[in-house]
């Protein structure tokens, strides 16, 4: 946790390969990514092909914690994912300033964005919601989420492109 906010960093080496063509892996990474997650909401934030920056914005579902028989919390963690583009290399940069909670019971509509820092490492909220047990059971698992998303990002900018047909 650095300034309230989880924080992942990695340096990715792709020898051999400029920054515009990584800046163009680097528009498609996600792309590919958020179709597949299904509630997730992901949506570029910035694209500057001179800087060799692509910066992403959104809410990555992290999963359900279910309260009654009837309803539970879906919780999502809200990030920016930057990518700056080199010669040669890329860095990815992910941030998690908060987590989302919204009620699945859409009769009963509730949604409470609390800061990570309330609630990871130690939680110490107070809400006048009942997502404790559900910030208890995702907050922890935040940090190697994002290890695993960018891992992700780090490999689709490693692979070869397809040959153009």
């Amino acid at each position: 946790l650095i300034n309230g906010v989880i924080e992942k960093k990695q340096v990715v080496m792709v020898e051999g390969v400029p920054a515009d063509k990584l800046y163009v892996r680097a528009l498609e990474a996600l792309s590919d990514w958020a179709g597949a997650q299904g509630k997730s909401k992901i949506g570029i934030d910035v694209q500057d092909k001179d800087e060799g920056l692509v910066v992403y914005k959104g809410q990555l579902e992290m999963g359900f914690h279910k309260v009654n028989f009837m309803a539970g919390w879906e919780v999502y963690a809200d990030f920016t994912i930057k990518i700056k583009c080199k010669d040669g290399r890329a860095q990815v940069s992910a941030n998690v300033p908060s987590l989302t909670f919204d009620w699945s019971a859409k009769q009963y509509p509730a949604t409470e964005t609390v800061p990570i820092s309330a609630i990871y490492p130690e939680y110490d909220y107070k809400s006048k919601l009942r997502i404790k047990k559900a910030a208890i059971k995702f907050a922890p698992l935040t940090p190697s989420i994002f290890d695993k998303v960018i891992a992700s990002l780090a490999a689709k900018l490693q692979q070869q492109p397809d040959d153009d047909f």
